[in-house]
């Protein structure tokens, strides 16, 4: 088990801390997913207001391998700076189930936040987790779940940083013990909630119906072919939640599009079969900052 170091002072708010709570003063407002550095960028040239780091996205690029807990809290870590490095923009991560026991989730918070990340979601599955729209989860107790929320709030050291509790139990053990896991969250200090895999527009209505009343944020989680109906960001705030992610669509965007590039020039050999998928390499290297670059290298030449 990881141990929670005891030489961690706390820390000042970060500015993108402060932007997260401000963007939930303004709901609704989507977290767009990122898969790695150079799609965070994309998300901010968009104009997406933050950024979503997803455990099943970072499992399928890290390691080429489902969500089914192939990653290590340290290759998660890793993952979750090289994006945050890329933007300055707020950065939500995943955090599944803080990787073991209570210490080990004191320390993915610290870990976190050492990464740069402003908020978290934190699961209440068994190891090893699966995808919140997999088949075959199982659930830990809810108690055992607040002393792991009770363990990263004490260990929270930027005040603003936002813990999202996160139950699965729609898909296990139905809505009701999903509705009662969340009441026992925020009573032990969660800030956000967050119900995965609602299966109707039913489930939807009874979850923010009976949860709005406990004043914490609600979060929808919009990837497309799952177990959720679809619904834009003003339809999931018009149901009652406060925000959304958009996790996996980049990914798979990614995928798409990559794959049908390669099958294209692999059926025809030649850069002029592939050419109007490309972006120009002038025009990337602009986005990039390579002549930023060239003119900050000048400083330092003879």
């Amino acid at each position: 088990m990881t141990m929670l170091s005891s030489n961690h002072p706390p820390i000042s708010t970060s500015p993108r801390s402060i932007r997260f709570h401000q963007l939930l003063d303004q709901a609704p407002f989507v977290c767009m997913g990122a898969h790695d550095a150079l799609s965070a960028k994309l998300s901010e040239e968009a104009g997406a207001p933050a950024i979503y780091v997803s455990g099943f996205v970072a499992s399928a690029v890290v390691a080429g391998a489902p969500d089914f807990g192939s990653l290590s809290q340290t290759e998660m870590f890793e993952h979750i700076r090289r994006i945050c490095r890329a933007t300055e923009l707020p950065v939500f991560a995943d955090a599944d189930t803080g990787y073991g026991g209570p210490l080990d989730a004191a320390r993915t918070i610290q870990l976190w936040e050492e990464a740069g990340a402003s908020a978290l979601h934190l699961e209440d599955q068994k190891m090893p987790k699966k995808c919140g729209h997999f088949a075959g989860k199982e659930l830990i107790s809810p108690e055992e779940m607040v002393q792991k929320l009770r363990a990263m709030i004490d260990a929270r050291r930027d005040p603003k940083f936002f813990i999202v509790a996160r139950t699965d139990a729609i898909g296990v053990t139905g809505i009701d013990d999903a509705i009662a896991r969340l009441e026992a969250y925020a009573a032990a200090g969660a800030d956000g909630l967050y119900a995965d895999a609602p299966e109707s527009l039913e489930q939807i209505e009874e979850l923010t119906t009976r949860l709005r009343p406990l004043g914490k944020p609600l979060l929808f989680n919009m990837a497309r072919s799952g177990k959720s109906p679809t619904l834009s960001l003003y339809e999931a705030h018009q149901a009652g939640f406060d925000y959304c992610l958009c996790p996996i669509e980049p990914l798979l965007a990614m995928h798409k599009s990559l794959k049908e590039m390669m099958q294209a020039f692999m059926a025809d050999p030649s850069t002029e079969t592939i050419a109007d998928r490309l972006t120009d390499f002038h025009e990337f290297n602009e986005f990039i900052g390579l002549p930023q670059a060239i003119e900050e290298s000048k400083k330092y030449s003879w």
